[in-house]
């Protein structure tokens, strides 16, 4: 059986697409909002530097050494802008510090240039003569400019994503927990105890699971009760009629010529096996599933079951606290399939497994192969009685569990083997 998908892990995965889509979407938004606007403000930038510096040196033009083809003193810094004065005949009269030798742009034109592969170029008019004024900034500046931007922008929008997961992630498990407590609640509940109490829905939503659940509780309960009164009445209905049937057998037995006796011995026999299991139904359905314990013996107790044409061997012994009616059904019902199925002897031994008793019964009957042992054992396992199993076997695995144990079929070599634990063995 595979293992069923988890809600927890589904919408945590849910939140994780859901947090990095988001931040995906809005990186792209943002991204692309800042491209353009930092394109606008650097293009600004360049358009008020041209201006400014118009502004400074056209005043002082003719005490300035424009026309010198040199540049303006200053220190060795780094220039994230650039400006040149470059005359009609294209020759750089006059630049900044960083700014190139040969012109910025190679043909004079007023505002942007895009001729230019490493400058982003902006020029205005100086003077009548033609002399341009260029103020540029390195391409490379401003994709570096962008790349940060960038940078800074999927950074911020992943942190968020991820914290906005990792939150939803938490909050989701806390709505989740409502849902594990109804369900620890759904497993202690027994609708069949008097005293056990219907979970309990804090959540409006699981409401509608809660009262599913209740409902087919009761409508179980109410199954099960019809069905143990059914079966009670039924099996007790048939009590009496089968003692006076065994009564009139065995008066008939005596009376009858010997050639016929074997017959009338044999109908004797399946009606003595029928009574039996008439008991231990009534002795399972009287219990309802509660066990009423006392201490025994388990070898004198097996010694003392009355089950004609079967040897039994008792070997060691135990003490257990049991309910003797259902263990007496128990074991009365696998040794009578014993009999039915063709063994004369059996074998029954004990011994202490962790917290149980176990019970080791053994038969010289043909037994059953590999695999068939395989399928009723697997039945067993899961309480799927319907598949291949006979009323002994039920019987005695259902008294096992009311006790806290099960029963297991054994591989032996001969014959038929099983064991019955016990849960509640005496310390």
């Amino acid at each position: 059986m595979t293992d069923a998908p988890s809600i927890r892990k589904g919408l945590s995965r849910v939140v994780i697409q859901v947090s990095l889509a988001w931040s995906v979407a809005v990186f792209g938004v943002v991204w692309f909002t800042v491209h353009h606007k930092l394109d606008e403000v650097l293009d600004g930038t360049l358009q008020e530097s041209a201006e400014i510096l118009y502004g400074l040196l056209k005043p002082n033009a003719e005490r300035l050494p424009i026309g010198s083809g040199g540049s303006l003193p200053a220190p060795p810094h780094h220039e994230r802008m650039v400006w040149q004065l470059v005359s009609g005949d294209q020759r750089v009269v006059w630049r900044s510090h960083s700014a190139p030798a040969q012109p910025l742009a190679t043909a004079h034109r007023e505002r942007w240039s895009a001729d230019s592969p490493d400058w982003h170029v902006y020029g205005i008019p100086f003077d009548d003569q033609g002399t341009m004024l260029y103020v540029a900034q390195p391409h490379g500046e401003r994709s570096q400019a962008q790349f940060e931007a960038a940078l800074l922008t999927a950074g911020g929008a992943l942190a968020v994503g991820l914290a906005c997961a990792v939150w939803l992630r938490r909050r989701a498990g806390r709505e989740l927990g409502p849902l594990m407590d109804l369900s620890q609640q759904v497993a202690h509940y027994h609708p069949l105890e008097p005293g056990s109490s219907p979970p309990l829905a804090t959540r409006e939503e699981l409401r509608p699971v809660r009262d599913a659940i209740v409902h087919l509780g009761d409508r179980l309960a109410q199954n099960i009760t019809s069905e143990r009164a059914f079966s009670a009445n039924a099996a007790h209905a048939l009590r009496t009629p089968l003692a006076g049937l065994g009564a009139q057998l065995a008066m008939l037995q005596r009376e009858s010529p010997a050639n016929v006796q074997p017959r009338i011995q044999r109908a004797r026999e399946a009606s003595d096996r029928l009574s039996r299991v008439v008991t231990a139904l009534l002795s399972l359905f009287r219990s309802g599933g509660e066990i009423r314990p006392r201490h025994i013996t388990l070898a004198a107790f097996v010694q003392d079951l009355p089950l004609p044409g079967l040897a039994i061997g008792v070997t060691g012994d135990a003490e257990v606290e049991a309910d003797p009616d259902l263990l007496a059904a128990a074991l009365l019902n696998l040794l009578d399939n014993s009999v039915r199925y063709g063994a004369t002897q059996a074998q029954v031994s004990f011994r202490h497994d962790a917290a149980a008793v176990v019970i080791r019964l053994v038969d010289n009957g043909p037994g059953v192969d590999e695999a068939a042992r395989k399928r009723i054992g697997a039945a067993l396992a899961t309480q799927h009685y319907e598949q291949d199993m006979g009323l002994g076997l039920m019987l005695a695995d259902r008294v096992a569990r009311a006790h806290g144990g099960q029963l297991v079929l054994v591989p032996v070599e001969q014959g038929f083997g099983v064991e019955l634990s016990l849960g509640w063995r005496q310390r």
